[in-house]
């Protein structure tokens, strides 16, 4: 269970590939670069209100934190000169203050890094606004950056420094497009007052965590379960009801393990499924077509998958604020066994949510027989 950057996640992973037992499991946390949108009917004090909370509350140093927000340009100059004022009213300080709202960063590396960012950014002119800081201590004063998009941004600054761009009302989808290519998805901020526009959000997104209408930070255990996709994490949603499994380990399964041979990273490839083939992933009888063709095999398998609800789970929440959890399929899943149950029981769990599979292992094809007809 690791927290940290994604190349030191992909470093564990890859040593569990070469050395650990099959069944080893990794849950990563891995940061991101979180975007908000806030769009022409959002009501402006309540964004703002969570623009600054998101971007600037423990001094920007939470995974979850704001880093690139989008403004429709309808709003801009409106939304822009109420964040300045805003800030204004923010008090930088000792955290020991109850009337603090920005706290220290946490070492003299970190101030020095962030501080030489934002000294880099003004020179080339994107200074929108910033704060002054105590002149004793490891305080970075906010600052408001302009760029194009997210696209401008190499890297994630763990300080508190957000970053600005607006967009027009028919770019929308571009605009998603922008924020999926970057490869994170850990949390994703909308601020809007149509209904229809925060539905296409969340379909579109690729985020773990998605906030409508409020702060993008502070997951609440049991009713924001967190935890991100892509190059920001992997593994289930801390505070959720899948979490805790994860961390108990299952009975060993009886069936020996027959010899096999090495398989290329190209004939992988070539094996792989499309996901969207005979449109599985949509279909809400999954379970029971498993149970159809299975005839009682992996009974154990399928009655875990039964037992999962795949579409939105209602979660407990403050009195008006509505929490949902979704299970989404992750396109093709690869089930290495490494023994004949194991390996029928993987291809059912992940066929059940979804997914196309493809099964590599001693004997998969008699092990799989039920579920390929051969």
């Amino acid at each position: 269970c690791f927290t940290g950057s994604t190349e030191v996640a992909k470093l564990i992973e890859k040593q569990l590939a070469e050395t650990a037992a099959p069944d080893a499991m990794l849950i990563a946390e891995t940061g991101g670069l979180n975007a908000m949108i806030v769009d022409s009917t959002a009501l402006p004090e309540q964004a703002v209100r969570d623009i600054l909370a998101s971007a600037f509350q423990s001094a920007g140093q939470r995974c979850s934190a704001l880093r690139v927000l989008y403004v429709q340009k309808d709003v801009e100059k409106k939304m822009l000169e109420m964040l300045k004022g805003a800030m204004e009213a923010l008090s930088v300080g000792d955290p020991w203050q109850i009337s603090t709202d920005v706290g220290p960063v946490i070492d003299d590396e970190a101030q020095k890094s962030i501080r030489d960012y934002c000294t880099d950014m003004g020179l080339q002119g994107r200074l929108i606004a910033k704060l002054e800081a105590p002149k004793n201590g490891r305080f970075v004063a906010p600052h408001v950056f302009r760029v194009k998009g997210i696209e401008d941004m190499e890297r994630e600054v763990f300080g508190p420094v957000l970053h600005v761009a607006s967009f027009d009302a028919d770019d929308i989808d571009a605009v998603i497009a922008a924020i999926n290519r970057k490869g994170y998805g850990l949390t994703f901020g909308l601020h809007t007052r149509i209904e229809g526009r925060a539905q296409h959000f969340v379909d579109g997104i690729h985020a773990g965590n998605i906030y409508v209408n409020r702060n993008q930070i502070g997951a609440v255990v049991g009713s924001q379960p967190f935890g991100g996709e892509g190059l920001s994490g992997t593994g289930p949603k801390a505070g959720g009801p899948h979490y805790l499994r994860r961390f108990r380990k299952g009975p060993e399964a009886g069936t020996p393990v027959l010899d096999g041979r090495k398989v290329t990273a190209t004939e992988l490839a070539d094996n792989l499924l499309d996901p969207t083939l005979g449109g599985w992933s949509t279909r809400a009888d999954r379970v029971a077509v498993l149970r159809k063709h299975l005839r009682g095999k992996g009974a154990a398998a399928i009655g875990a998958a039964a037992g999962i609800d795949f579409g939105q789970v209602d979660l407990p929440g403050p009195t008006g604020e509505a929490n949902t959890l979704s299970l989404s399929p992750r396109g093709r899943v690869l089930c290495l066994g490494p023994d004949a149950d194991t390996l029928l029981a993987q291809a059912i769990q992940a066929l059940a949510a979804g997914n196309a599979v493809l099964a590599v292992a001693p004997g998969a094809p008699a092990a799989l027989s039920a579920l390929t007809g051969k």
